[in-house]
């Protein structure tokens, strides 16, 4: 912020610097004017003293007002004031630093320039309320009322604070960036500021032609060619010039007498509608300059996050049909941001079957004004497939009518891929969820249902048995003397004759019938609706087969097995039916083997 800077090597040069600029400064007017008998037309040492107050850090501004009060007093003394005059000019001028100091040192201050057009208006104020002030001060010091000395000091000291002040204080807090100039912009500010010079010297020396109005086009030229400090040190130039002129002899315009405070009057009232004219241009400027760099940093932070993110921009001019794309949207297509497209050439880039989708969304959105959101796939030019989400809705003028499409285009190929490969793992894990369900439930030797499955099964059958009214027989099947198929041929041939019988069993009885394996080589068969007559049929047709088998060797010549069977009454439950079967199977075994006994 301009009013509150910070320079550590001020610390111990601020006061010196100050109080040497003030004495240069001081004498310089003072000497205009011909010692105090005269009328000064600026004093730029008051915008001096208070920008040095202002610049000065905290521990040094005691010592920059004594410095500025000790170049006062020696440059009135300098020019032959005596003293107690002189004391008198020092203190008013010292005081008028301070005031100044106060009242300016708040405005503007979390800005980084005086230049915007509110801190304008307030600086003036502050300028005139300062030299008014000081000017009452002297008045009341050197025993002079409200005539035309005050009136005179009003106007200098006022004009000098707007012009010096934001001068000083902008070059001082632009030193940091003074690097940043290119060397043939300084030529260029010099080249302007020399026209200037030339300008308003050549405007002011003659006094045939009232040519005043140049150098205020010369302030605005270099106002705009410059900014904010181009306009303060060209109204410094014209200030130099015209008081030096006017109070050399010139009569500064064409009058009919030379009325040397008149013609000082009318100077300062010319310079003040410089400052009029210059400050609230400068403050637009820099108004604009600011909202320049924050809409370039804020486009450029737009840029960095849609690169990062992926996303773009697009409009559509629906008047025009000018299609725009921002930077990324370019770089999704696989194209240099720059070359122009139209809205066939875009949608043409999209996949053949999802094009239809996305004229259909512009046309919807603008028959109904319903914004869309569609996921598509595009082509790049390098013939790359990408999935893009590509989101519009309409922009309207202020009388509510359609002037374009905007959207937003984001490229959700990793999405995609990854939703595809979600979309596979959540497969394949039902896949491996469905095959170890099968597991859970199927013998692994035989592929036929186990144990748990197979009692499942009967529960189930004895339930539906019983809610209906139907029949259920079950048959316990067991491999006759098959420890010694495994004694004698190995657990290998064991297995196969296990596998067979399996089988067997699966394949002689009927489509609504259940086969399961409950352990080693006993079976269990389910016959859902079988009374005793039509499980016995079933049972000796998986018997026989199993008898008339043929093994291949080595192996058994012959397997045989043993079956038991029971039938469901009202009062039996899974586990008696069971039971009953079981007592049916020994029998059968008891009785010789390769039979079949019913409960």
């Amino acid at each position: 912020m301009w009013l509150d800077v910070r320079f550590s090597n001020y610390f111990s040069l601020s006061a010196l610097v100050t109080g040497v600029s003030y004495f240069i400064c001081a004498l310089f007017a003072l000497h205009l004017t011909d010692g105090t008998d005269g009328i000064a037309t600026v004093w730029p040492a008051s915008g001096i003293a208070i920008a040095g107050l202002l610049l000065a850090p905290k521990s040094a501004k005691a010592s920059t007002l004594l410095a500025i009060a000790a170049a006062s007093l020696a440059s009135n003394m300098l020019i032959g004031s005596s003293f107690w005059q002189s004391a008198a000019f020092t203190l008013a001028n010292s005081a008028e630093a301070v005031i100044g100091y106060f009242c300016i040192r708040h405005i503007n201050r979390h800005s980084d320039t005086v230049y915007n057009p509110v801190s304008v208006l307030e600086f003036c104020v502050a300028a005139i309320l300062t030299g008014t002030l000081s000017a009452s001060i002297s008045a009341l010091l050197n025993g002079n009322g409200l005539d035309l000395t005050f009136v005179s000091w009003v106007t200098t000291v006022s004009l000098g604070i707007m012009i010096v002040v934001p001068l000083v204080l902008n070059i001082v807090r632009g030193i940091p960036k003074l690097h940043t100039i290119q060397r043939t912009e300084w030529l260029t500010y010099s080249v302007i500021l020399l026209l200037v010079g030339a300008i308003s010297y050549a405007a002011f020396a003659q006094n045939e032609y009232p040519l005043l109005f140049i150098p205020l086009m010369c302030v605005i030229v270099a106002t705009y060619l410059i900014g904010p400090n181009g306009a303060m040190i060209s109204i410094l130039i014209i200030a130099v010039i015209g008081s030096s002129t006017i109070l050399g002899g010139n009569s500064l315009y064409a009058m009919d007498r030379n009325d040397e405070v008149t013609a000082t009057l009318f100077l300062q009232f010319y310079f003040f509608v410089l400052l009029l004219s210059a400050l609230p241009l400068a403050a637009l400027l820099a108004a604009r300059d600011r909202v320049l760099t924050q809409v370039t940093s804020a486009k450029r932070w737009l840029e960095m996050s849609e690169q990062f993110a992926n996303v773009g921009h697009w409009r559509l001019d629906l008047k025009k049909e000018e299609l725009f794309w921002s930077d990324e949207v370019y770089r999704i297509h696989g194209l240099v941001p720059g070359d122009a497209q139209n809205l066939e050439e875009a949608i043409n880039f999209y996949h053949p079957d999802d094009r239809a989708r996305i004229e259909m969304g512009l046309e919807t959105l603008v028959a109904t004004g319903e914004p869309f959101d569609i996921q598509a796939r595009l082509f790049t030019t390098k013939g790359v497939e990408r999935h893009v989400r590509s989101r519009g809705e309409l922009e309207r003028d202020t009388d509510g009518n359609m002037t374009a499409i905007f959207g937003i285009f984001q490229d959700v190929t990793e999405q995609a891929q990854a939703a595809l490969r979600l979309s596979d793992a959540r497969r394949f894990a039902e896949e491996q969820a469905d095959y170890a369900m099968v597991l859970a439930q199927t013998d692994p030797l035989t592929g036929i249902p186990n144990r748990r499955n197979t009692l499942d099964m009967l529960e189930r059958e004895l339930q539906k048995a019983r809610e209906n009214a139907t029949q259920l027989s079950v048959a316990i099947l067991d491999i006759d003397h098959f420890k010694s198929i495994n004694d004698q041929f190995g657990h290998t041939v064991g297995d196969s004759v296990i596998r067979k019988i399996a089988t067997v069993c699966v394949t002689a009885i009927r489509s609504s019938d259940f086969a399961g394996r409950i352990g080693g080589e006993e079976f269990v068969i389910i016959l859902p609706g079988s009374d005793a007559e039509t499980a016995i049929r079933v049972g000796e047709r998986v018997r026989q087969t199993i008898e008339a088998t043929h093994w291949p060797q080595p192996g058994p010549e012959q397997v045989t097995a043993s079956i038991g069977l029971a039938t469901l009454n009202s009062a039996i439950s899974a586990e008696d039916l069971l039971g009953e079967a079981d007592k049916a199977l020994y029998r059968a075994k008891r009785e010789g083997r390769n039979l079949l006994r019913a409960a």
